[in-house]
């Protein structure tokens, strides 16, 4: 009886982390439909839960660096892509990267095994430079456009 049971081996283990991301990634597209993206481009996030609106914002009258977020995430699902360019464009790469994760880990989950790719070329280091420099960007890019159209600073 025991000589037929197969040990749970790497497929198995690959499927289970891939189906884990893949419902971090489908979690965090679903709250995205569900919630009703504020038209002023930030904001969204305070139909989660109470969620109070940016300390930073109220402040100094500029948004931080993650201001938007949460509705380019919103305008993203809904194929509103300029939308969410606009109200935060860190958001909507990290939109659209959620959803090709998606797609990778639904993949994964039926081939019980991760994509190949070159992971010389995805140092960590690199990564996370790369994603620093996208925020800081964007960053930069909400407050000289809120500058240029007079929605900021915020009052």
């Amino acid at each position: 009886m025991w000589a037929d049971a197969r040990p749970a081996g790497k497929p198995a283990v690959t499927r289970l982390w891939a189906g884990v991301i893949l419902l971090a990634c489908l979690s965090l597209l679903g709250t995205a439909a569900y919630l009703k993206p504020n038209p002023r481009g930030f904001g969204t996030h305070q139909q989660l839960w109470g969620q109070g609106p940016c300390g930073m914002l109220i402040l100094t009258g500029l948004p931080c660096p993650t201001c938007g977020m949460t509705t380019a995430f919103a305008y993203t699902v809904r194929g509103q892509w300029l939308r969410a360019f606009w109200a935060q464009p860190a958001g909507f790469v990290f939109a659209l990267s959620t959803a090709a994760l998606a797609v990778i880990c639904l993949r994964t989950l039926v081939r019980g095994r991760w994509p190949r790719w070159n992971s010389a070329r995805l140092n960590p280091h690199y990564l996370f430079l790369a994603i620093l420099v996208l925020l800081i960007g964007a960053w930069a890019f909400k407050i000289i456009v809120g500058l240029a159209d007079h929605t900021l600073p915020y009052r």
